[in-house]
């Protein structure tokens, strides 16, 4: 094939719009509203104060952010063709977790080993995908310049090799650290958003090893206005023993608020939540957020912990309370 060819194969290959946020995900905090109609609501960073309406299909999708070339230089697709085939797996799993006609909190917990598996591969591209983690490994190392010959489609999709690399080389250690350790299923009493980044490391997202700061950190997963995933780190299952195996928590309003504040100081360029569960309703930034170093920020980053009681595994929340909402007290009660 030509260089002219390439150039031409290249054009139409990384013309795709590649979703950065799976949309299936996104779909747990949107309003459903008809057959394949879902709505939620989306802020960007640089204006968090104005919010608008949006689709999962609509945002967090990059032009050709997932095509790479082969050695060859050929373009290819294999990366998004992964994470298809896991998004696939893990849907099914997220259908257990959150679709009991009951309770908030599904009682087929912990999970069976094959959906557990499933949910920690998937879980892991969440961490590799996203846009801040190719932003941090672009700062780190620079992209090298593309020879003058190669045709700029075909370099512009071969610029994301590294990033595409990183992913294929760090996913199945991190699948495996992920699905070691200890899983809390919880509801929060706070209403919940998620972002770009919906696997959240605490006080370590940008590590540069990926691996050891989800060994050694507090791990957070928003699965709907009202649920998540929290996998305490060492020091937390050290403290408390009855957190060093799977178990339910229950968290309260002001701790849910810090939860939100988490996922919102670690977000790059958005943060999604459903239209009937706004946070800012009882809540508003109060912190400088994660810096990040490639767009100039140095200031300190912000630091967290958390302290929760294991929820008795012999209770349960009524699955209406991840719809509904308390009505508010009145001055007298």
């Amino acid at each position: 094939m030509g260089r002219a060819s390439a150039g031409k194969k290249a054009a139409r290959a990384g013309g795709t719009r590649d979703h950065t946020v799976p949309q299936m995900y996104l779909r747990h905090f949107a309003e459903h509203r008809a057959r394949r109609q879902y709505e939620l609501r989306v802020r960007r960073l640089d204006n968090p104060d104005r919010v608008f309406p949006a689709t999962p299909s609509a945002i967090g999708a990059e032009r050709g952010f997932y095509w790479g070339t082969t050695i060859d230089g050929v373009p290819h697709h294999s990366v998004e063709e992964l994470f298809s085939s896991l998004e696939g797996h893990a849907e099914v799993t997220l259908k257990t977790i959150l679709e009991d006609k009951d309770w908030a909190l599904t009682p087929q917990w912990p999970l069976p080993s094959e959906q557990r598996s499933a949910l920690s591969w998937w879980m892991a591209a969440q961490i590799l995908r996203t846009t801040r983690q190719r932003s941090r490994l672009s700062h780190a190392r620079p992209p090298a310049e593309a020879a003058p010959e190669i045709p700029d489609d075909t370099a512009r999709i071969a610029a994301n090799n590294p990033h595409l690399h990183y992913i294929v080389e760090n996913i199945a250690a991190l699948a495996f650290v992920l699905h070691n350790r200890p899983w809390g299923l919880g509801f929060s009493d706070m209403c919940l958003l998620t972002s770009d980044v919906p696997v959240v490391i605490w006080n370590r997202p940008d590590a540069d090893d990926q691996i050891l700061a989800v060994a050694q950190s507090d791990i957070m997963l928003p699965l709907d206005p009202h649920r998540l995933l929290f996998l305490p780190s060492p020091a937390a299952q050290l403290a408390d023993p009855y957190k060093r195996t799977d178990h339910l928590l229950h968290v309260p309003g002001a701790v849910g608020m810090a939860l939100v504040q988490v996922a919102y100081d670690v977000a790059d360029q958005f943060v999604v939540h459903h239209p009937h569960h706004d946070p800012w309703l009882h809540w508003k930034s109060d912190s400088p957020r994660q810096p990040r170093p490639w767009a100039g920020e140095d200031h300190a980053s912000p630091e967290y912990a958390i302290q929760y009681a294991v929820f008795p595994s012999t209770q349960n929340i009524e699955r209406r309370w991840t719809i509904e909402h308390p009505p508010p007290r009145s001055a007298a009660s």
